[in-house]
């Protein structure tokens, strides 16, 4: 006789049938266990989106910064680009890529594009 593989667990489900097969203490702690590591699983990453959700809330703000003691506000007209206002704040011997990154940081800018009317804040000579 050619026994197949579900034959196999189909015998075999019924002889547990038929021995009464109970689940020991062990299989039961093993469940347990598992159960308990999966609601700290659920309950971890709730926690940590619910972090992650409240702290993008807060980094993001309708209104602009205000200028901080040596810095001012300027107002874009139409045309001005950032390497013609950091040429504009550049000293003798800076580099002007790092002024523009630092205007970049300071006003929260994606890109180096800028809009008539769109204001920044650089800082006041």
């Amino acid at each position: 006789m050619m026994i197949t593989i579900s034959s196999y667990s189909s015998m075999n489900s019924e002889n547990k049938a038929d021995k009464g097969y109970v689940k020991s203490a062990s299989d039961k702690s093993r469940s347990k266990k598992l159960v308990m590591r999966m609601i700290a699983a659920i309950l971890f990453f709730s926690l940590l989106f619910v972090g992650f959700s409240i702290m993008q809330g807060s980094a993001t703000s309708e209104h602009p910064a205000e200028p901080a003691a040596g810095e001012k506000v300027i107002s874009i007209s139409e045309g001005q680009t950032l390497w013609e206002i950091a040429g504009d704040l550049r000293k003798e011997g800076e580099d002007i890529r790092r002024i523009i990154y630092d205007l970049k940081e300071r006003n929260n800018l994606t890109s180096s594009t800028l809009m008539a009317g769109q204001t920044l804040i650089i800082p006041a000579d």
